[in-house]
């Protein structure tokens, strides 16, 4: 029997959940790490931002924050007015382990369509659905 839509975002958003189960050959899996990475490659964010966009709570994002900068990922500046007041950065290597994980993800992708119509329509309508979901969460 054929789904519904409801039933395919429902679908979409508990597979976009496992997705830290995945394995890519040369990638990290979309773990909390790869979507704080991509949330700070569109630059600097304070801590209540991830927060939010990560949906984790400050004991947890402090303990991934903190290994992530040992790691050499991110890095974490203190405000210049306010020492108070904290942002963090993506490191040149952590952009290398978010680009070897989009490209993962892209090769996939291209994997199952046929042509270049095809992908443009596939990355089309992935922005319509994450408009969906931006307004189903």
């Amino acid at each position: 029997m054929r789904k519904t839509a409801g039933e395919l975002l429902i679908e979409l958003d508990m597979a976009t959940r496992r997705a830290c189960d995945l394995s890519f050959s040369d990638a990290e899996p979309l773990t909390l790490r790869i979507r704080l990475l991509y949330m700070l490659s569109g630059g600097p964010k304070k801590p209540a931002e991830l927060m939010d966009g990560l949906c984790m709570v400050k004991s947890n994002l402090a303990l991934l924050t903190a290994k992530m900068a040992r790691a050499g990922e991110i890095t974490k500046t203190r405000g210049s007015t306010d020492g108070r007041s904290v942002v963090f950065s993506i490191t040149e290597r952590g952009m290398d382990v978010l680009k070897r994980t989009v490209v993962a993800l892209e090769d996939k992708f291209k994997g199952i369509l046929t042509d270049e119509k095809e992908y443009d329509e596939g990355v089309n309508k992935f922005g319509q659905m994450l408009d969906l979901l931006s307004f189903l969460g």
